[in-house]
């Protein structure tokens, strides 16, 4: 990891779903979950560093319109957080845990199994919304198609899309093929796709740079770790 930045933390995570709530778009910005999703998805479509603009205010309304939301200056410094730290576990092809809020039942505990997958929905969908946003950054392989149907399984299918039945269809053969019984399996599921995706889409090579870059640069493959302890420490 960085050494500019820490993980979230579960106080962190709930701070910040909190603030999103306050926002003046209100259900239009995205809920802490489907956030996670569509950052995984900006990590994997858009790993150079970029104007933010083309990304962070799409968190806040379809339309990227400017929104007044409660310390905005706090909501900024949570959402780069995550987002450098998953960027760092997609650039080693590391596992991380995406933030997902499950369902409970009427005691309070939570769903774990089967019944309990509509929970990956929310983050599910904000990737979704990041990759029809940047559908020019990747390549739809027969590869990554069958990558991104393990997140896609986890998608609410819309019965008045005119592409409904057939969605249907492949979602019941894939969920007969390679069923899901429970909550952390699905959650595992999404990461081999988010995971082979990255591999696909940013395979891992030497870096070529005509700027020099020092060894104590930040590592251009976006990891958050110096080039030195990165991509050039065999150079």
């Amino acid at each position: 990891m960085s050494e500019n930045f820490r993980p979230l933390n579960d106080e962190d995570i709930n701070r910040l779903d909190e603030l999103l709530a306050t926002s003046s778009s209100l259900d239009d910005t995205f809920d802490v979950s489907m956030l996670d999703g569509y950052l995984s998805a900006v990590a994997l479509l858009n790993p150079a560093p970029e104007d933010e603009s083309v990304w962070y205010p799409y968190i806040f309304n379809e339309a990227g319109t400017e929104v007044t939301i409660d310390e905005p200056e706090t909501v900024h410094t949570l959402i780069f957080q995550r987002l450098r730290e998953i960027r760092a576990f997609q650039a080693k092809r590391e596992f991380y845990n995406p933030i997902i809020f499950p369902l409970e039942d009427e005691a309070g505990k939570p769903i774990t199994g089967k019944d309990g997958l509509a929970a990956l929905t929310p983050w599910a969908t904000g990737f979704y919304n990041a990759l029809a946003q940047f559908e020019d950054r990747v390549s739809v392989t027969d590869d990554v198609e069958a990558a991104l149907c393990h997140i896609h399984r986890f998608l609410e299918l819309d019965p008045e899309d005119e592409d409904f039945a057939e969605q249907a269809a492949i979602r019941k053969a894939i969920e007969e093929t390679t069923p899901v019984n429970s909550l952390e399996q699905g959650m595992v599921t999404m990461m081999k796709g988010v995971l082979e995706i990255a591999r696909l889409n940013c395979p891992k090579v030497p870096v070529r740079n005509t700027t020099k870059i020092g060894r104590n640069d930040p590592c251009p493959c976006g990891s958050g770790k110096k080039y030195k302890q990165c991509c050039g420490k065999n150079a």
